[in-house]
């Protein structure tokens, strides 16, 4: 499989996920993040796969609540992941070239990673109260990880490879 149809599955159902509202805002979004797939298609390394992630992100800030809400949350989450790295895959690797098993081994390993972090924050701040209180602990938790991540990423990145 090529990183692009991953990126073409992954980014239609981020765009999806958030269940856009039957109004002018959920129409736009949903229009301006499917024009901006088909160009992250195109040229994976250019802002597309940012616009995708930035419409899936406010559809899902203009959507209501539903018995679903965390469920859905969590598989936006890995589809935000996997918009993210494989279009950073996709713009290192020729169209329809395959990925060598090691390159896709060690993508894989990472994309797990951040979807771990990425829903743990998201199911540690679901059990937060919501006052005040519990938005700064969520703050601190959520720069925490990313922090830990960014330390993480920056260490293996150092490493020697075989």
């Amino acid at each position: 499989m090529t990183p692009r149809i991953v990126l073409a599955v992954a980014g239609s159902s981020a765009l999806v996920l958030p269940l856009p509202a039957l109004t002018v805002l959920g129409f736009g979004l949903t229009a301006a993040g499917l024009l901006a797939l088909l160009h992250s298609l195109r040229q994976p390394g250019s802002n597309g796969p940012l616009v995708v992630i930035t419409a899936a992100a406010t559809s899902w800030l203009v959507t209501s609540d539903d018995h679903q809400h965390l469920l859905r949350l969590g598989a936006l989450a890995l589809a935000v992941t996997l918009v993210h790295t494989s279009a950073a895959l996709a713009a290192v690797v020729p169209t329809r070239a395959g990925v060598p098993a090691p390159v896709a081994l060690r993508w894989g390993g990472w994309t797990a990673a951040a979807t771990v972090v990425g829903c743990s924050a998201v199911a540690g701040a679901a059990l937060l109260p919501s006052d005040g209180a519990g938005t700064l602990l969520t703050v601190t938790a959520v720069l925490a990880a990313a922090a830990a991540g960014s330390v993480l990423a920056w260490r293996t990145s150092r490493e020697p490879t075989a």
